[in-house]
């Protein structure tokens, strides 16, 4: 015979049970939400990191635009307008001069904007284009571990601005004399370690520079993993993974 004090020992449980579970529930359900906004504030820091470098870029170019091609219009615009130019030989040297410096600049410009040889010749042979505009000044080991193959273009911009951004960084702030770039391409993922001989850094205090946040904001974007490396007098080592879909 079940008495009532068996009877209230039971409920009670039961009770307790309840509340137990709903506790975990709600504990889950306030996880779940805390995750839900850890993504948003992400997916924000993301977009900001990203019209940042949209803004940077737009900036650097309009320099470009104002300081060299629009000082060497001017300047070209003044000797051609004077009546004496081109009973001059020294004038016309100058114009002569000026005239493919321009033509250089515009294309430079051009490329900063967009990549155009990437669509036409691909990702490795504009990577040895850049090598090759910059070995007079740093000596680049380009490895390509395993045959590439093609990733979509709007991924292979990035990787390339990625690059270009890290070469950048070594020529104006490391002091190394070496850089390498190692690709290594799978059936699952695509690797890419980037790394100099310069003077190093402390990874904490660099990550306030532009430089720096480019190049995440872009890795972000394109969920890759990766990992920063580097020591005073070590240099600096970069080690990104993109999976192959």
């Amino acid at each position: 015979m079940i008495t009532l004090n068996t009877i209230f020992a039971i409920t009670t449980i039961i009770i307790i049970i309840v509340f137990v579970i709903l506790f975990f529930l709600q504990t889950i359900i306030r996880e779940k939400n805390r995750q839900h906004q850890l993504e948003i504030q992400h997916q924000k820091n993301i977009l900001e990191q990203s019209i940042k470098t949209q803004e940077s870029e737009r900036k650097h170019i309009a320099t470009l635009l104002h300081d060299d091609i629009g000082n060497k219009l001017n300047i070209l615009s003044v000797w051609m307008n004077n009546p004496d130019t081109w009973n001059n030989e020294r004038s016309k040297e100058i114009i002569v001069k000026l005239i493919p410096d321009i033509i250089e600049t515009t294309r430079n410009i051009s490329h900063s904007l967009y990549p155009f040889n990437l669509e036409r010749f691909g990702l490795i042979l504009t990577i040895n284009e850049l090598i090759s505009n910059v070995e007079s000044s740093l000596a680049i080991q380009f490895i390509l571990i395993q045959k590439y193959k093609p990733a979509e273009i709007s991924i292979e911009v990035q990787l390339y601005r990625i690059i270009q951004e890290f070469l950048s960084n070594v020529l104006k702030h490391s002091g190394a004399n070496k850089m390498q770039i190692h690709i290594r391409d799978s059936v699952k993922s695509l690797s890419i370690l980037l790394s100099d001989n310069g003077k190093g850094f402390d990874i904490d205090s660099i990550k306030r520079g532009m430089g720096f946040r480019n190049i995440e904001s872009r890795l972000n974007s394109m969920n890759a993993a990766y990992k920063w490396k580097s020591e005073i007098n070590k240099g600096c080592q970069l080690l990104l993974v993109i999976p192959r879909i």
